[in-house]
């Protein structure tokens, strides 16, 4: 049976051919997009966590909804403690937020500046790696600030120019700091509205000494971000403090990729019965060109059960190949798409920010998710195996006496 069926097969090549390579870029065009798309969620929610400033965020109860500069934490030192005491955490990185006005001889612009330091935020990201100009909290400057190539060129500045920062300290006064230009970011690296300045000039700028904005921490790959968050609740108990996973943090990201997976498979979804019917089209054609075939082999004593078990081993063979071929294909595309990439900001040629999350820079790969994979193969083969069922029955209810009157 095995060996008519895959005589059957290249009988019409023209026909095998078709079928073949409907079944070959379809599930090749599959696995690719699911390598991509693997990669870019595990890029957006990487850069998620990063802008919401880590896996695990700790900061006064209410400040990540109002962003208010009167919620800070008070005595930071002992809530640090706490927290590297709390099982799953790798590391507890300090920040102050600034909301306030940059200002220069050539005018002002709103800025959200970060107090950080750089050998604690270089555990989360490395803020260097978008130096485009000038140094990273050099020693030149008492107090040094680092804008974007935007913010800069809109106020006109250069390195070593002062720029006087205007925001409201906790107490709910006004005050203004003066800082020195020390470095440029590249724009397609941040945020346009973003800056940096060491955690000690931040906290003297708004009279902030002995207070925090923010704890941003990473936790173990092996515990969940939720389990921690809860212990974090635990240990900071009775402080005032609110305790946010990334994902609470910011709900937009998350549903965004949500809700692009489920169009991602409700696309395949249509793609694939699109060629199924296609395919079971051209099979029922082929039982229809066959009429005489199928007849005469049940006048010598074929049963239409062997019939149709015929016409699903040739849908079988012809699935089989097909997969093959589209598997080669599609990993050939993407061990080369891993390699070189696609570059987002060149594709689309302008920024990207998504939950105020910056992607200007993202650099789409591919990935394999084996379960995806293998569920996708299966999903190709048992389609196509489907779409054969109709045209074994067909086949299998001629009988030798219609085959001759289709002929007459």
């Amino acid at each position: 049976m095995l060996k008519l069926a895959w005589r059957n097969l290249w009988r019409n090549r023209p026909r095998t051919l078709i079928i073949c390579s409907a079944i070959i870029l379809s599930y090749a065009l599959m696995l690719v997009s699911m390598g991509i798309s693997e990669d870019t969620y595990t890029k957006m929610l990487d850069a998620a966590a990063e802008g919401a400033g880590g896996e695990v965020l700790v900061h006064g109860d209410g400040w990540w909804e109002t962003q208010s500069s009167d919620i800070v934490i008070e005595r930071p030192q002992a809530a640090q403690k706490a927290l590297e005491g709390v099982a799953g955490i790798d590391a507890v990185i300090p920040r102050v937020v600034i909301n306030g006005l940059a200002t220069s001889s050539r005018g002002n612009e709103p800025v959200r500046l970060m107090g950080v330091d750089l050998d604690q935020e270089a555990k989360l990201a490395d803020l260097t790696e978008d130096l485009d100009s000038g140094e990273f909290f050099s020693d030149e400057f008492d107090h040094p600030i680092v804008l974007s190539e935007k913010l800069v060129d809109k106020l006109g500045l250069e390195r070593g120019d002062k720029v006087v920062l205007t925001a409201s300290t906790p107490d709910g006064e006004v005050t203004r700091a003066l800082f020195r230009l020390d470095g440029i970011l590249d724009a397609a690296g941040m945020g346009e509205s973003m800056a940096y300045t060491t955690l000690a000039a931040a906290q003297k700028a708004v009279s902030m000494e002995g207070q925090l904005t923010q704890f941003g921490l990473l936790t173990d790959e092996a515990v969940a971000h939720e389990q921690v968050a809860e212990r974090a609740k635990t240990a900071l108990e009775g402080r005032g403090l609110e305790v946010l996973t990334w994902q609470e943090a910011v709900p937009e990201m998350v549903g965004f990729i949500q809700m692009d997976e489920a169009f991602g498979y409700i696309y395949m979804i249509v793609v694939f019965i699109v060629v199924v019917f296609a395919i079971a089209n051209t099979f029922l054609m082929a039982v229809m060109e066959r009429v005489r075939e199928f007849g005469l082999l049940n006048a010598i004593g074929m049963t239409p059960g062997r019939v149709g078990k015929l016409i699903f081993w040739e849908t079988a063979l012809m699935a089989t190949i097909s997969i093959a071929i589209g598997f080669g294909i599609g990993l050939g595309i993407h061990l080369y798409i891993a390699d070189v990439g696609i570059n987002t900001a060149e594709m689309y040629g302008v920024d990207m920010e998504l939950a105020g999350v910056n992607m200007s820079d993202m650099i789409m790969r591919s990935e394999i998710n084996p379960v995806k994979w293998l569920g996708a193969t299966a999903t190709v083969f048992l389609s196509v195996m489907l779409s054969a069922a109709y045209p074994a029955w067909r086949a299998s209810q001629m009988a030798p006496a219609e085959a001759m009157r289709f002929y007459e």
